[in-house]
């Protein structure tokens, strides 16, 4: 029903810490990385997939407990200094994701889980990060594009024109039937693009398996479409292929 008249409404003064009810068996450390496990509601150490939750407050032990026997607070907001792989000066701004309870990346496997913001590096291996629990949800985008290869030509398609300047996060390609030959370049000259993934061999792939694709380069103007090129087959051309690209628009 519409408000017919004024409300008083509860707030929570700042956003530091919350609390989250443990997912049964759950034995959360001090300092790790929390996510919301899907299938339930509740929280444990992130496993890939999970919604970032927040940073462990305090170490909690539900072991031995039913969902949600327990509550762990986690910090929700926050500059954390953290190490972190794949990192350098010009990956300032970038989202990172994470794959466990402590592991952080700039340059993330499938499944990875946004945690927040590259800010500054303070060493090789250790940065600044801001973190940006429920995130992910708010900034990641995808494109799946339809790909064929064929034993006479090789075809390139159309694949993204960015509103926005871009960052790669990952890219994967699949086959039903795998060609016998070709390789697959991603980027953004129309003859050869290979800005993004370069000379990918589609006959290592497995029927129905994605892969995921190495990258060249993550970055990408506002504008510049991007093509997909599938090389020549020899006798047996790939069918229902798809090539599929998770990205984030950059301010």
């Amino acid at each position: 029903m519409a408000l017919t008249k004024n409300r008083e409404l509860n707030r929570y003064v700042d956003q530091e810490l919350r609390a989250y009810g443990v997912a049964s068996g759950a034995l959360i450390f001090k300092g790790a990385f929390v996510g919301v496990e899907r299938s339930s509601g509740f929280v444990r150490n992130l496993a890939p997939g999970d919604l970032f939750a927040g940073i462990a407050y305090e170490e909690v032990d539900n072991t031995g407990g039913a969902a949600g026997a327990m509550t762990i607070r986690v910090y929700t907001e926050g500059d954390f200094v953290l190490p972190i792989s794949a990192m350098g000066q010009t990956l300032v701004g970038a989202s990172v994701y994470a794959v466990d309870n402590e592991t952080i990346t700039a340059a993330p496997v499938a499944g990875a889980s946004m945690v927040g913001v590259f800010l500054a590096p303070i060493s090789s291996s250790i940065g600044i990060i801001r973190i940006l629990p429920a995130g992910a949800q708010l900034v990641e985008l995808a494109v799946h594009l339809p790909i064929v290869s064929s034993t006479t030509v090789a075809n390139t398609h159309v694949m993204l024109i960015p509103q926005r300047p871009i960052r790669i996060i990952s890219a994967q390609v699949a086959f039903r039937i795998v060609p016998d030959q070709g390789l697959l370049d991603i980027g953004t000259t129309p003859a050869d693009p290979d800005q993004m993934v370069d000379a990918f061999s589609l006959n290592t792939l497995s029927a129905n398996t994605p892969a995921l694709l190495p990258l060249v380069s993550r970055t990408f103007a506002a504008g510049a479409p991007i093509y997909a090129k599938v090389g020549q087959a020899t006798t047996t051309a790939g069918q229902n292929g798809m090539v599929s690209i998770r990205y984030v628009e950059l301010p």
